[in-house]
C-alpha cells in the first residue's frame, strides 16, 4: 500500500447569506465525509461518481490545498500534511493531470521551457541531460521531437494533454492523480493516451488515481473502482459484471452501461 486515507473529512463554513438562501441550519456544508480509501502500489484505482459527489475535492484533500477537517493521509505509511514533510517532497512523489489542458500550460512558454522546469526545480545536478530529458519524455508520451519548439495554441487538445503528462512524469513520481484528464478528448484520442498511460504504468511503476465520470474508460483501464456519491464511498470493487454490487446507487450508476 502506498496511499492510504483515514476517515478523510472536508467541511466547508456555509455563509449567512447562503444559509438563507438554502434555508439551512447547519454552519458547515461537509464535501467529503469521512473517507478510507487505499491505492496499492502499481495500482490504478479508479474513482468514479457524477459531478459535485466530492471527487475533487479530495483530490485537492490529497495534495494538500485543502485542509483537512479531520482524517489523515498517510502515505508509504508517514502522515502527510502534518508539518513534517515538505512540500517540495510531496510533490515530487505526488503529482497531479487535471482536466483543462489549455489553462494548465503557460501560452507564452515553449513546450521545451515547460518540460525544462520542473527538471531544473526537482534535479537541478541534471542540468546537462535535461534536454536529452526532454526528449525522452516526449517520446514515452507519443510526441514527435520538433513538439519541443511549439506553443500550446500549436498542439491539439490531446497533445496538449499529453505534454500535461509528460511534465508530471519529468519529477519521476510514484503517484498520479488523475483528474478528468481525458474526459474532453473525442473517443479515438482518450483511448490513444489510455494506452499510453499504461505502457508508461507498467515501464515506471507507478501507481494512478483516475478519478472520471466516464464509466466506459474505468472497465478496460483500472483495477479496481471506487465509487463516490455526495462525499461518501459506497463500495469498491474490482470487476462490476462478476462482483455483486451492495449500494443501490452503484447499481443504478452501472446499469447505464448495460441497457
Amino acid at each position: 500500500m502506498i496511499l492510504e486515507l483515514k476517515q478523510v473529512t472536508k467541511a466547508y463554513p456555509v455563509r449567512k447569506r447562503r444559509k438563507v438562501l438554502l434555508n439551512q441550519q447547519a454552519s458547515e456544508q461537509t464535501a467529503v465525509k469521512q473517507v478510507s480509501l487505499e491505492l496499492q502500489r502499481g495500482e490504478c484505482l479508479g474513482l468514479v461518481g457524477e459531478s459535485g459527489s466530492g471527487k475533487s475535492t479530495l483530490a485537492q484533500c490529497i495534495l494538500g490545498l485543502e485542509t483537512l477537517t479531520s482524517g489523515e493521509i498517510w502515505l508509504d505509511h508517514q502522515p502527510i500534511h502534518t508539518g513534517r514533510m515538505k512540500d517540495i517532497h510531496l510533490y515530487k512523489r505526488i503529482q497531479l493531470v487535471a482536466q483543462d489542458s489549455s489553462s494548465s500550460l503557460h501560452p507564452r512558454m515553449t513546450i521545451r521551457d515547460i518540460l525544462l522546469e520542473p527538471i531544473r526545480n526537482y534535479f537541478p545536478e541534471r542540468k546537462a541531460q535535461a534536454l536529452d530529458t526532454c526528449l525522452s519524455l516526449l517520446e514515452s508520451v507519443g510526441l514527435e521531437p520538433d513538439s519541443l519548439e511549439k506553443y500550446p495554441s500549436q498542439l491539439s487538445g490531446g497533445q496538449k494533454q499529453r505534454v500535461c503528462i509528460a511534465r508530471a512524469l519529468a519529477v519521476e513520481p510514484e503517484i498520479i492523480l488523475f483528474d478528468e484528464s481525458v474526459a474532453n478528448l473525442d473517443t479515438t484520442t482518450q483511448s490513444s493516451v489510455l494506452e499510453m498511460l499504461k505502457r508508461a504504468q507498467v515501464e515506471r511503476q507507478l501507481s494512478y488515481l483516475f478519478i472520471t465520470h466516464d464509466l466506459q474508460s474505468t472497465r478496460t483501464f483500472c483495477d479496481r473502482i471506487a465509487v463516490m456519491y455526495q462525499g461518501e464511498i459506497m463500495e469498491v470493487f474490482k470487476d462490476w459484471d462478476k462482483e455483486l454490487l451492495r449500494h443501490e446507487y452503484t447499481r443504478a450508476l452501472f446499469q447505464t452501461l448495460t441497457d
